[in-house]
């Protein structure tokens, strides 16, 4: 073949994949969306945001909808599978507004055959109201057992015309007490109107150490919201408190004595002395460590098997310096093989 031909091939082959891509770019779908933001402006809490988003497809080939991917807090009602050319189309979004409070903006991925976009994002933004809005809207206990007792306060206003009016609040934690009132000029949230009302949670001092998980529950005159559920959490913590709560030395060979440490901290509002350790088993051996200055001590313990073999259990008292928290008792069992 001449040099000539070859050239003459060569020509042919590249006008053919010019024509070729040329073909297929004018053959490609084309995604657009005018508009891929809704604003819902003030939207009452729980209810839900629903748009229908228009998408053209201004190419020469039919445009697909692969997927709707929503992100958290937005749901896909539906959408149009495939666009014609020349055509529009639909994605249906919804924003389910119960668990959000003020401006929040969520949205939705759309994923297409565009090569030239394969995806975008459509966008549901609102304002989130609701018809009793209470702030903050949830409590936290952090208190100590024989402290002052601790207050959480909650303000609660109407967002619409209802001129509100608490009727009753009571509280699932035994130990948390409430009393309601209007709120005064100095009380007020300066988010709120001027008829506002306080709820007040008090934690009792001598609260049972332990987590504290409840709600407080508030009765209104509101024909749409005529009770509010305000979580309630925290914790109680005792004043002196000795981790581990139990102490177990496990089976052990009688020759092999058991190695053992128990962390005292004190949360009391005074600094505290470990005056004694005691215990009724035999061979347990203590020794007291202060690690921060009347805050945190070590107590070593070592059991030498002086007892016979088999299953034990009994008793180590830690006491203090703490009126309020004298003695600390831990059961100490394990077994001698």
């Amino acid at each position: 073949m001449s040099r000539q031909t070859h050239r003459l091939t060569f020509a042919i082959l590249a006008l053919s994949a010019l024509l070729l891509a040329s073909v297929a770019t004018a053959q490609a779908p084309n995604a657009t969306v005018a508009a891929p933001l809704h604003d819902a402006g003030v939207v009452t809490r729980g209810d839900v945001v629903s748009h229908t988003f228009t998408i053209a497809n201004e190419g020469d080939a039919l445009l697909e909808i692969r997927e709707v991917r929503p992100a958290c807090g937005c749901t896909v009602a539906s959408f149009d599978e495939t666009i014609a050319p020349g055509a529009t189309g639909s994605v249906t979004a919804e924003l389910s507004t119960g668990d959000f409070r003020g401006p929040v903006s969520k949205y939705v991925t759309v994923f297409t055959n565009d090569l030239e976009n394969p995806r975008f994002r459509l966008t549901l933004r609102a304002d989130i109201r609701p018809l009793v809005d209470v702030l903050p809207g949830y409590g936290r206990f952090l208190h100590v057992q024989g402290t002052a007792p601790k207050v959480q306060t909650q303000t609660l206003w109407s967002t619409d015309e209802t001129p509100l009016t608490v009727e009753g609040a009571t509280s699932s934690i035994p130990q948390v007490a409430v009393e309601y009132r209007l709120a005064s000029s100095e009380e007020r949230s300066p988010e709120g109107p001027e008829r506002q009302w306080l709820i007040i949670g008090t934690l009792a001092s001598d609260a049972p150490a332990g987590p504290l998980t409840g709600s407080i529950r508030v009765q209104t005159n509101h024909p749409e919201m005529s009770e509010i559920s305000v979580p309630i959490g925290g914790y109680v913590r005792p004043q002196l408190l000795a981790s581990p709560p139990l102490i177990d030395f496990g089976s052990f060979p009688a020759e092999q004595p058991r190695k053992a440490s128990v962390l005292v901290t004190s949360f009391a509002d005074d600094p505290v002395a470990i005056t004694g350790v005691e215990t009724d088993v035999p061979g347990l051996v203590t020794e007291i460590e202060e690690q921060a200055e009347g805050r945190k001590f070590a107590i070593h313990l070592t059991l030498e098997s002086t007892a016979g073999a088999g299953p034990f259990e009994g008793k180590l008292t830690i006491r203090s310096s703490n009126p309020n928290h004298p003695e600390t008792v831990l059961p100490v069992r394990g077994s001698i093989q």
